[in-house]
């Protein structure tokens, strides 16, 4: 064997090593640097985004600015990040695995999103107490904080409401104090959301209209919570489902009504106009599927 091929070989080996061992990104974001090619596509979103439309705030934090390709080192970093967040998440790849671990829905299953499943958020018991304040809601022993942690994102998506249904994304939820998104991972690519308010099923919790007046929230039998200071941010790395036009994008266009397409040769994936954040879904819940959820 010749010293070329052997030197591949090893480095064949040792790609697999990382992989296998949950490096999966960080060797991909390690090799672009030793070979001088082009930074890997979770760092270097071309897919369209927006943070303002339907279910969304009005305020574009990021106007005036684009988001390119990475350098190296910056790159290695998020991609730490980014293999530490998939190595959570698949703790619970159905939706039952994390339902027995106390996670709860914060949404139903929503065209291009899924479901939002977290730990820890607003219960039915906030919601009838006096002393809840449902301008500045706070959520005491919860990991929806004001702490950013690349290795815990707060909410899993699944593919369905059943027991059954297997996960397809994740997401972050931060809060702050400064009228701004977090600051996030490094560089400026991750481009965060929030929903000014939620109106949420008293009996669930779980938010079935967003960015709706109160009287319109009132009247479906729901209560409006502003969540003005929440800041959220959507992370598509699930095998045969990542999403290579921007692993932020808001939606994920190979999520469809009828479940995701787990086929990375899909023509979905290079559907970037259904990546755009109109997040419709989270506008047009039905009282119905409210009533229903």
């Amino acid at each position: 064997m010749s010293t070329r091929r052997r030197l591949r070989l090893v480095a064949l080996v040792a790609t697999m090593a990382l992989v296998a061992s949950g490096c999966e990104y960080w060797a991909q974001a390690f090799h672009a640097k030793e070979d001088g090619t082009p930074v890997p596509w979770f760092c270097n979103p071309v897919a369209p985004n927006s943070v303002t439309g339907p279910g969304m705030g009005s305020t574009n934090w990021y106007a005036g600015t684009t988001r390119s390709p990475l350098d190296y080192d910056t790159c290695e970093t998020i991609a730490v990040g980014l293999d530490d967040a998939k190595a959570y998440a698949e703790q619970y790849p159905t939706l039952g695995d994390a339902a027995a671990d106390g996670f709860t829905a914060g949404f139903n299953f929503i065209t291009g999103m899924g479901t939002h499943h977290g730990k820890g958020g607003i219960t039915p018991a906030m919601l009838a107490d006096p002393n809840f304040d449902r301008d500045n809601p706070i959520i005491p022993n919860s990991i929806i904080d004001d702490v950013f942690d690349p290795a815990q994102p707060e909410y899993l998506q699944y593919n369905g409401n059943g027991s059954d249904a297997v996960l397809v994304g994740m997401s972050y939820y931060v809060r702050t104090d400064t009228g701004l998104p977090p600051e996030g991972f490094p560089g400026d690519n991750d481009w965060w959301h929030h929903h000014p308010t939620l109106c949420l099923n008293p009996t669930t919790a779980t938010a079935f209209q967003a960015a709706t007046s109160d009287a319109t929230c009132s009247a479906a039998g729901g209560i409006n919570v502003r969540m003005n200071d929440y800041y959220m941010l959507h992370v598509w790395l699930v095998d045969d489902l990542e999403y290579h036009g921007d692993v932020h994008a808001p939606m994920h266009p190979c999520i469809k009504s009828s479940g995701a397409i787990f086929d990375m040769d899909d023509p979905c994936h290079g559907d970037w106009g259904n990546s755009l954040s109109t997040h419709a879904g989270h506008a047009d819940h039905s009282t119905d599927d409210f009533l229903a959820g």
